[in-house]
């Protein structure tokens, strides 16, 4: 198999860092972008120890920041020729209310503007790799009913942490939709993934200590919920499969509001508008 030059945000852990990992023991080149340099140089030493491969890159950025966002985009332009593969990783879920430095709402800006600016900065590298694959982890957590203008800023009086996920993964969803139909006939594809209920510190941290040794017996590893992306990052069997969402490696429908174009349509532009990407 031919080595993919394969970007991976949120690396250093979790998820992140077993897909990294897992694409590095493959052959495969690996960028690492880490908000942290600290734990992304230690993830990045022990990825090229385990898979005894000396090409995975590391590059630092706060995603929650678009200024970041496009010096990181700058530097990817600097460095390398194309990009492969896209995985957007990256993610949180905040307990409390909190704005970003561009005054978003801290759940959708992470989960959702900081994807759509770098996939829209690095969209042309994606697409001079011939067959480029964008992947988004995304989530059965899922909203009903989608308001933008609440998704960016809801408000505060009736904040709810779970809400703002939910919707931040539906807007991912839809713009996974959107970019599909945008891209379609250039060989880029673009898909999302629920990667199981899985593990992890953070997750860990959202509920009381005596439940925690529960949760590892019924929650999956972050090993596991890497292998959807591993799956949608090299598998001959999706490079032709463009504008789904996978659980594990069968295809599943989403929330109906998801597929409403004219919302995905509004979406697109406002984003746009958000991100700087274009003018009022």
């Amino acid at each position: 198999m031919r080595a993919k030059i394969c970007l991976i945000t949120g690396a250093n852990s979790g998820i992140g860092y077993e897909t990294a990992k897992g694409l590095a023991m493959q052959g495969h080149h690996i960028l690492m972008v880490c908000r942290d340099q600290q734990r992304g140089a230690e993830a990045q030493q022990a990825i090229q120890d385990q898979a005894q491969n000396a090409n995975v890159d590391l590059l630092v950025a706060d995603l929650s920041s678009q200024k970041d966002i496009r010096r990181l985009a700058q530097q990817v332009h600097e460095r390398y020729g194309k990009l492969d593969v896209l995985i957007h990783n990256a993610g949180g879920l905040f307990g409390s209310y909190k704005t970003s430095v561009d005054g978003f709402e801290q759940t959708f800006a992470v989960n959702y503007l900081a994807p759509f600016l770098l996939t829209q900065l690095l969209l042309d590298l994606v697409r001079a790799s011939g067959g480029g694959r964008i992947i988004h982890v995304a989530s059965i957590m899922q909203a009903k009913q989608f308001v933008l203008s609440e998704a960016a800023h809801p408000s505060l009086r009736t904040y709810n942490s779970m809400n703002a996920y939910r919707a931040a993964k539906t807007a991912v969803l839809m713009m996974t939709y959107h970019l599909a139909k945008q891209t379609e006939g250039s060989g880029v594809t673009v898909n999302a993934l629920h990667p199981g209920v899985i593990y992890t510190p953070q997750s860990a941290r959202i509920v009381p200590s005596f439940i925690r040794p529960l949760m590892k017996l019924f929650m999956q590893t972050p090993e596991q919920g890497a292998r959807t992306s591993i799956y949608l990052a090299t598998s001959a069997e999706v490079s032709k499969t463009t504008g789904s969402f996978f659980k594990a490696t069968q295809t599943a429908r989403t929330v109906p509001v998801s597929y409403d174009l004219e919302k995905q349509q509004e979406l697109y532009r406002q984003s746009m508008l958000w991100t700087g990407l274009i003018a009022e």
